[in-house]
């Protein structure tokens, strides 16, 4: 019979040994988790060096921004709460929301779209803020539910159709504010602008915590892109406006073919108007420039593509740029007014600049509508160069605030920041309050999630 030290003894080795084992576990339980953690987040994996070029503010353009009325942060809180939380829309955001007046017979509005282009920007912003999960989300979710059977994104979808099944409270919509061409198009088209958009943020995504899967979606999407050649686009225009596909020289212009016999009750509604070929403002040189290093095979057709973008500008006098270009030439309108798009112009021009391509003429025209009148208007006069609308666009502020950033400019910077302020809220009681607004007809407020998420990228 084993006298009672022995057993105490066994006990007590026991334990330890148990102690030890457990310790054991544990420590290589630790082990496998931080090893999972560190190739997950892609410690391990050498990227691949995609040239990313990046465009800060300077000294001086920080001084403008923090003199004023500008909350850093919470533009950005604010037009998710307005946009997506408050909308029970999450992870999207809508593309517009009304506030409502002071009275109940001037309720609330809201977009009943989701735009593809706003949550590229919306991405972009989770990748540059280093917020990882909602990326990871908002990618998922974008190659569920915005992307086609081919791969290419679509324009838009109905928010209804992107709710997942949530008994939301909807404010009423208004047909007034939204794409003309979203009422007129019964299915969501293809859209290159979004698609090279996404490219952009996956690049990022890729540079900040990529792993070979990441590129592999990269190869994929580029070769989609690069190979895709001629693509529809569609563009809201009046009922007079037919373009017609002829060779053009810089004045030799694609020119509207009325309709014979045009119903005088019709005549003022618009029709969709739909091309196909390279539409200039899509091109996101700067994404197709980098995916090319990545990816030399489509280095050809990268500068091919430049080539297309730089010769698309309308001549000297109006150094806006054409719409599409397609085989028998370059679209430039498709009103029968002959007046051009600015924010599409603005794009090419933003491309343009970053790949270093952008010439003096294009960045001397924008600064003299910013200088000379501070206002930016939805069209501009073929011939004339004037404006051809009263309609101020306010997307295109962010885009020259951003040409201005690219290209260091402080003078040009300071002027376009103050033409926005002029839209920023800052009453205190005001659903608006920190974010930029249009002022819509009835003396309306609408905040759009376009030009905030593009002030986010460029101010954050």
């Amino acid at each position: 019979m084993p006298s009672l030290t022995s057993v105490k003894y066994s006990n007590a080795k026991f334990r330890k040994i148990a102690l030890i084992c457990g310790i054991a576990s544990a420590a290589v339980i630790l082990a496998g988790i931080v090893i999972y953690f560190l190739i997950h987040n892609g410690v391990f994996y050498k990227r691949e060096d995609t040239d990313r070029k990046t465009y800060e503010l300077t000294g001086e353009m920080q001084s403008v921004v923090s003199e004023t009325a500008f909350h850093r942060g919470y533009m950005f809180s604010r037009t998710l709460r307005l946009l997506s939380e408050d909308r029970l829309m999450d992870p999207w955001v809508l593309s517009w929301y009304v506030i409502p007046g002071a009275t109940r017979s001037v309720p609330a509005m809201e977009s009943a779209y989701v735009d593809s282009f706003d949550q590229i920007l919306l991405l972009e912003s989770y990748v540059k803020d280093g917020k990882r999960s909602k990326a990871e989300s908002l990618i998922k979710a974008i190659d569920s539910s915005l992307t086609d059977e081919s791969g290419y994104l679509l324009a838009y979808r109905k928010a209804d159709d992107l709710a997942f099944g949530t008994d939301r409270k909807k404010s009423e919509s208004s047909e007034q504010n939204e794409d003309p061409a979203y009422l007129l198009l019964s299915e969501p088209p293809v859209s290159m602008k979004a698609t090279t958009r996404y490219l952009r943020a996956l690049l990022d995504y890729y540079d900040k915590w990529g792993s070979s899967k990441t590129l592999d979606k990269i190869r994929t999407l580029s070769a989609k892109i690069f190979a895709g050649g001629d693509q529809t686009s569609y563009r809201a225009a009046d009922r007079l406006a037919k373009p017609t596909p002829i060779p053009v020289t810089e004045k030799s212009l694609i020119t509207p073919d009325p309709e014979p016999t045009p119903d005088p009750e019709k005549s003022s509604e618009e029709i969709i108007v739909s091309m196909s070929g390279t539409e200039l403002a899509a091109m996101d040189l700067e994404a197709m420039r980098r995916a090319a290093v990545l990816f030399p095979e489509y280095k050809e057709k990268y500068e091919n593509t430049v080539r297309i973008v730089k010769e698309g500008k309308i001549s000297s006098d109006l150094p806006l740029y054409a719409w599409m270009h397609t085989s028998g030439g370059y679209v430039y309108y498709t009103g029968s007014k002959g007046s051009v798009e600015l924010v599409p112009s603005l794009y090419a021009m933003v491309h343009l600049a970053e790949i270093g391509q952008l010439d003096a003429e294009g960045y001397a025209w924008v600064s003299q509508q910013i200088y000379n009148s501070g206002f930016l208007y939805t069209t501009y006069d073929m011939f004339s160069g004037a404006a051809a609308s009263d309609v101020e666009a306010s997307e295109a502020y962010a885009l020259v605030l951003y040409l201005s950033v690219i290209k260091g400019d402080s003078h040009l910077f300071t002027a376009t920041y103050n033409a926005m302020m002029r839209n920023y809220a800052t009453l205190s009681t005001s659903d608006a309050l920190y974010t930029f607004f249009r002022n819509i007809p009835e003396s309306r407020i609408s905040v759009y999630a376009r030009e905030n998420l593009l002030m986010e990228l460029i101010l954050k």
